[in-house]
């Protein structure tokens, strides 16, 4: 005869058979979620940021000043522009610098000098993430070709530094907003997946049959 000890109740064992796949399907759920986001992320990552690539690096007038623009690759639309001085001899960066960017639009039969100027920025400290850098950020109205002038004032030192920018079509607009409008989509459809593998999961557990019951005491008797 089994002693109380021994004696499993068949509910119980399955109810919680039933929780730790709850735990693991959750777990699983989350970790798409996850995955989900961080693909996502991938997409909806900001057009303009500091750093980006390195249009241009030079030593001038003491410093070494690095170029970076973004998006890439550099493109119409809303662009950034960011500088990194620092000192020429030490390398240290130099941040109490007045920095100002300048876009000119080169077109075929004009010069520079008389060539169009889009406008004149100034690139801060506080626009840019990176204290580091000074980051302007401005919107550029048609690809093409494109003159870039930096000018970096500090102390009694006055850098230029200029190079030329070819700038891409502009990303359609509908490639630009369909991750902000399709993420909901994303995450009701990792929800559902979480949904249907929970279902079949409890579905398995409902259809399996329950251990079958002791022999009455009458029959363990007679078979005694």
């Amino acid at each position: 005869m089994q002693s109380k000890a021994e004696i499993r109740n068949p509910k119980s064992e399955i109810r919680k058979q039933r929780m730790v796949w709850d735990v693991r399907i959750s777990d699983f759920g989350f970790r798409i979620w996850i995955l989900g986001w961080l693909f996502l992320g991938t997409w909806c990552a900001p057009a303009c940021g500091d750093g980006g690539t390195i249009c241009m690096s030079e030593k001038k007038a003491g410093f070494l000043i690095t170029v970076f623009t973004a998006p890439t690759p550099f493109r119409a639309g809303l662009v950034d522009i960011s500088v990194l001085v620092q000192d020429a001899s030490t390398g240290e960066p130099v941040p109490e610098t007045r920095v100002t960017v300048r876009m000119t639009k080169l077109t075929l039969g004009r010069d520079l000098e008389t060539a169009p100027q889009l406008g004149e920025y100034a690139a801060t400290r506080e626009a840019a993430t990176n204290k580091l850098l000074h980051a302007a950020q401005f919107d550029l109205p048609e690809p093409g070709r494109w003159q870039l002038e930096v000018q970096v004032e500090g102390g009694h030192e006055l850098a230029v530094l200029g190079g030329e920018l070819e700038a891409a079509a502009p990303l359609p607009r509908w490639r630009e907003l369909w991750p902000w409008i399709g993420w909901p989509a994303l995450a009701i459809a990792l929800f559902g997946i979480h949904q249907v593998l929970a279902r079949r999961r409890s579905a398995r557990f409902g259809r399996e049959r329950l251990p079958r019951a002791s022999p009455p005491l009458s029959e363990r008797s007679h078979d005694t």
